[in-house]
């Protein structure tokens, strides 16, 4: 039998099997983990509460012999209350927790990832200016760009990479935006192509306001990049991001 051993996780998902147990997806910063919490879902099990999603705890992880490993221990190091009291915040953070999902489907160790994700749950229960539905979405669109940076496909708009004039149009394929006479794409302003410059390079939280035609144009470009080159889509960001 492998050895146990223990991790920082941050729990993405939970789901019921069986009488009372739970399977759990977990991020490490040794990459994604499908765990089983035993006996979580009894009414006297403690596990079960350190379990919810947007929790980070300290697993103790026994490897299983197939690809479900056995949570056996969990310490709470940051319990998300905070965020999961506000639904508006809960929406927007579950947008982001699926872009994880989807656009690191493999368990590869990315320590930036963990570490990304983690303080975009801070942040999210952090003060998100007037319209908190509106930072909310925002600090979401700021970490799904820099997820996809992560990935290797950053959009690159800051102008048109065949003349260098405004931008009007994006191209999923090339990953890049273009003026109307040199290329072809979804709409894109250079107004939003600056935002999409900002939120990327700026911390998360430092753009917190954008008016909702910018908001909708950057979902466009991030939902074309996720499925162009990642194969996924993005269906939440556009409920949160739009809405």
């Amino acid at each position: 039998m492998a050895t146990a051993y223990a991790a920082e996780a941050i729990v993405l998902r939970s789901f019921r099997t069986g009488e009372a147990d739970r399977v759990v997806h977990l991020l490490t910063p040794a990459g994604r983990v499908n765990v089983i919490a035993k006996g979580a879902r009894k009414t006297t099990a403690k596990m079960g509460a350190r379990l919810e999603p947007m929790t980070r705890i300290e697993a103790m992880i026994q490897p299983g012999k197939s690809d479900l490993s056995t949570i056996t221990g969990a310490h709470v190091q940051w319990t998300g209350d905070d965020l999961r009291r506000d639904p508006i915040r809960v929406l927007a953070a579950t947008a982001g927790i699926e872009a994880v999902v989807r656009l690191f489907p493999e368990p590869e160790a990315d320590r930036r990832l963990f570490d990304g994700l983690a303080r975009y749950l801070v942040a999210m229960t952090e003060p998100l200016g007037d319209d908190v539905r509106v930072g909310a979405d925002v600090l979401t669109l700021a970490f799904v760009l820099k997820l996809l940076a992560l990935a290797g496909w950053r959009p690159e708009v800051a102008a048109c990479v065949g003349c260098g004039g405004t931008v009007e149009v994006f191209d999923a394929a090339a990953g890049c935006a273009y003026c109307s006479a040199c290329g072809s794409g979804i709409p894109l302003d250079q107004t939003s192509a600056d935002a999409v410059g900002r939120l990327i390079g700026e911390p998360l939280g430092a753009l917190l306001e954008l008016p909702p035609a910018q908001r909708a144009a950057i979902v466009r470009v991030c939902r074309a990049m996720a499925e162009e080159h990642g194969g996924v889509r993005l269906a939440l960001l556009g409920l949160t991001a739009t809405g």
